[in-house]
C-alpha cells in the first residue's frame, strides 16, 4: 500500500507541473494573440484578469490528456532512473501494481474533466466570452442567431422549415408548412412558398402552393402568387440563438438533440460532437496505458529525453488516428459512436497488451 502511495503521489506531482506548464503557455500564447484588442479598446485591468481565468476550465480540458502523458513519462522515467522499479520487484510487486495507481489515477482525472465540461466549463466559457465580444468588442451579444435551415414546431402541431431567414427585415425564404392531422399521424396540408414577408401583424405568402392530402393521399393542389394566412407564428418564433460548443453543457447537447430528432432534423453530427466531448477526456487514460510500458523499454535503452520522444511520436500518432476517424465521422463514413470511441478502444487495448507483455518475452502473456 505504501509503494502506491508513493507512485501515485510521484504522478501527481509531475502532474501538477505538467498541466500548470501547458496551462500556462497556453494562456501566454492567447495573451499575445489578443492583449491588442484589450488595449485598443481600453478594456479593465480587472476584465483582462477575469477574461484568463474564466479560460482555465476550457484550456483543462483539452490539455488534460497530454499532461497525463508528459506525467506518466516524468513518473516512470524517474523511479526507473533511481532504480526504484527494480527495488519494488525485487519484493516481488508486479510492474501492473506498481503502475495501477497511475491508470486509476488518469481514470479519476478523465471524470473530473467530464465534470468540468458539465458543471463548471459551460459557465465560465458564458463569461469569458461575454467580456471579449460584448466588454470589449462592443457587441450587443455574443451569442448568433440561427439563420439558415430553420425548422420550428407550432404549439398547433403544425412544423415549419424555412430555408433563410432574415430577422431585421421580417422575411422568410423558401418556406414549407406542414399542417399535421387531427391525430398528428399524419399530414392534412403542405404549404409551400419562395418568400414570406411580415405585413400588417400577418404573414404574406408568394409563388407558392397549397396541397391538400387525405386517407388516399394527395386530394388537391392550389398555386397561388400571394396569399396571407391566418396562423398564430410571429417572427420571434423563429429566433433560435446558437451557442458556442464550449458554452454547452453534455446535458444541454444531449437534450437539444432529442428535441432536434423529434422535430425530424438529421443531428448525426451532434451525436458525432456529444460523442467527442465525452471520450475525448478518455484520451488520457489511452496515453498513459501506452506510456507506461513505452516509457520502462525506452527507459532501459535511453534517457529521459530518449522516453520523452518516444511516448511523443505515439501521442502524436494516436492523436492523428483519432482526429482522421472523427473527420470520418463527420464525413457519414463513420458511425459517431465507432468514430469517437473506436480509437479509444482500440490504443486501450494496445496499451494493456504492452502492460502485460512488458516482463514477457513471449508475443501472448498468457501463454504456457
Amino acid at each position: 500500500m505504501l509503494l502506491r502511495w508513493y507512485t501515485l503521489k510521484t504522478f501527481f506531482s509531475f502532474y501538477l507541473a505538467s498541466t500548470g506548464g501547458f496551462v500556462g503557455l497556453f494562456l501566454l500564447g492567447d495573451f499575445f494573440d489578443r492583449v491588442d484588442d484589450f488595449l485598443s479598446k481600453g478594456t479593465p485591468l480587472s476584465s483582462l484578469l477575469l477574461y484568463y481565468v474564466y479560460k482555465i476550465p476550457f484550456i483543462l480540458f483539452y490539455m488534460a490528456p497530454q499532461s497525463v502523458l508528459l506525467a506518466t513519462v516524468l513518473a516512470i522515467s524517474s523511479l526507473s532512473k533511481t532504480n526504484e522499479i527494480i527495488a519494488m520487484k525485487a519484493c516481488g510487486v508486479s510492474i501492473t501494481r506498481i503502475t495501477l495507481p497511475i491508470i486509476g489515477a488518469s481514470l479519476i482525472i478523465a471524470l473530473l474533466v467530464l465534470a468540468n465540461s458539465e458543471f463548471i466549463s459551460p459557465t465560465t466559457s458564458q463569461r469569458m466570452n461575454h467580456i471579449y465580444y460584448v466588454e470589449v468588442r462592443k457587441g450587443t451579444s455574443f451569442k448568433g442567431i440561427e439563420t439558415s435551415n430553420v425548422w420550428y414546431k407550432s404549439q398547433t402541431g403544425a412544423i415549419w422549415n424555412v430555408a433563410e431567414y432574415d430577422p431585421d427585415e421580417l422575411t422568410l425564404e423558401t418556406i414549407s408548412i406542414y399542417f399535421t392531422t387531427n391525430n398528428n399521424l399524419g399530414i392534412a396540408t403542405r404549404v409551400d412558398a419562395e418568400k414570406a414577408v411580415w405585413v400588417d401583424q400577418q404573414w404574406v405568402f408568394m409563388n407558392g402552393t397549397i396541397r391538400t392530402f387525405g386517407p388516399d393521399g394527395l386530394e388537391k393542389t392550389e398555386f397561388f402568387e400571394k396569399k396571407s394566412f391566418i396562423v398564430p407564428e410571429i417572427p420571434s418564433d423563429f429566433i433560435t440563438y446558437r451557442r458556442r460548443p464550449e458554452e454547452m453543457s453534455l446535458r444541454y447537447m444531449y437534450e437539444e438533440i432529442l428535441e432536434q430528432q423529434s422535430e425530424g432534423k438529421d443531428v448525426a453530427g451532434k451525436w458525432l460532437d456529444l460523442n467527442y466531448r465525452l471520450s475525448y477526456p478518455f484520451i488520457g487514460v489511452v496515453l498513459a496505458l501506452i506510456g507506461i510500458p513505452l516509457s520502462l523499454r525506452s527507459s532501459r535503452q535511453g534517457g529521459l529525453l530518449f522516453s520523452v520522444a518516444v511516448n511523443l511520436a505515439i501521442g502524436v500518432t494516436f492523436s492523428f488516428f483519432y482526429a482522421m476517424c472523427v473527420s470520418m465521422g463527420r464525413g457519414g463514413t463513420f458511425d459517431p459512436v465507432f468514430a469517437t470511441w473506436g480509437p479509444v478502444v482500440l490504443f486501450t487495448a494496445i496499451g494493456f497488451y504492452l502492460l502485460l507483455s512488458i516482463d514477457s518475452e513471449k508475443p501472448l502473456p498468457f501463454s504456457e
